[in-house]
């Protein structure tokens, strides 16, 4: 009885482990390097990436930002 049922779950549990690499097409050398950084060190990464992002809506926006963050304070 534990037998079979230890062999069961062994054939599961190879079945389950053996899982193909995660391949994003061309872009997969890219995506195994920024997610190499992201998991030792997020972040950086994250404030440079908001920094940039705020840099870029207040060029295209504006002095329309301010009120898009007053309208999202209030609304949450």
């Amino acid at each position: 009885m534990k037998d079979a049922l230890y062999e069961r779950f062994q054939k599961k549990w190879s079945q389950t482990m053996d899982l193909p690499p995660q391949t994003v097409g061309p872009l997969t050398p890219y995506y195994k390097m920024v997610t190499k950084q992201l998991k030792v060190m997020p972040l950086p990464i994250l404030f440079l990436l908001s920094t940039a992002l705020i840099i870029c809506l207040f060029f295209l926006i504006g002095s329309g930002i301010t009120f898009l963050t007053s309208l999202l304070q209030r609304g949450f």
